[in-house]
């Protein structure tokens, strides 16, 4: 199918309300990919809140179904990352079969991003430290991968949303430079981080794919609505435009 003639609605559940990134990914799609957003409404950003966040996240789930929607993205890494991997698509599954439209989380495209690369061995960069990166390593070691890092690009006091792209991007390569070598892909959580664009110095400087959810959402979004366009500057992952795995 050509980008022209796709006509879709896809439901997004973003976990603040304030994010750019819902913007970043409607200028990726195509103009026929109308995105349905609802917020969860995070302010703490703490584990208490993540974990206390699935009655609501199926609320969403259940309205935005209710609209029509033709596949719900209910995003946020850290609420159903600290759910394990097998309670993630156990959820997953439930709210497919309940609604019957396709659900898919960021974790989910991540590892189907991975998969679909061939990666084995992962980094990954997020703004959190601690039990929360230790929850995310854990998900991704569940999920088949090598987790040879996961942890904060920066300091333990800054703040990686508090920095411009050039600097973000300097942290990062700096950073990388500092953890277990083999890695073929860094994995960055955060949609807010702002290195969209420059996904080509980021690769160029890493020599390996940089896996940023925005990108990632966008490729599995044109994949599930059968596109193989590819999305120039952006990244390998929508460069190559790999299948679904």
């Amino acid at each position: 199918m050509a980008k022209a003639d796709i006509s879709a609605r896809v439901g997004v559940i973003k976990p603040t309300l304030k994010s750019r990134s819902l913007q970043d990914l409607r200028e990726l799609l195509p103009a026929g990919v109308e995105l349905i957003d609802e917020q969860m409404g995070f302010a703490y950003r703490s584990l208490d809140e993540f974990r206390a966040a699935m009655p609501a996240y199926a609320e969403k789930v259940t309205s935005l179904a209710a609209r029509g929607v033709d596949m719900i993205h209910p995003e946020g890494a850290p609420p159903f990352m600290l759910q394990g991997r097998a309670e993630e698509t156990r959820l997953i599954d439930e709210w497919q079969a309940r609604h019957g439209v396709p659900v898919f989380t960021t974790g989910s495209t991540q590892v189907a991003a991975m998969r679909a690369l061939g990666v084995k061995r992962v980094v990954g960069f997020t703004p959190f430290a601690g039990e929360l990166a230790d929850a995310f390593a854990a998900y991704f070691t569940d999920a088949g991968f090598d987790v040879l890092f996961m942890g904060k690009p920066v300091a333990e006091d800054e703040n990686v949303y508090d920095l411009s792209t050039p600097q973000i991007a300097e942290r990062i390569v700096a950073a990388f430079a500092g953890v277990p070598r083999g890695a073929e892909a860094l994995y960055i959580l955060g949609s807010d981080w702002r290195v969209i664009d420059v996904m080509a110095r980021l690769e160029g400087a890493l020599q390996i794919p940089v896996l940023h959810p925005v990108m990632v959402r966008c490729w599995y979004i044109l994949k599930m609505l059968g596109l193989d366009d590819p999305v120039p500057g952006r990244g390998r992952l929508l460069a190559q435009m790999p299948p679904l795995p």
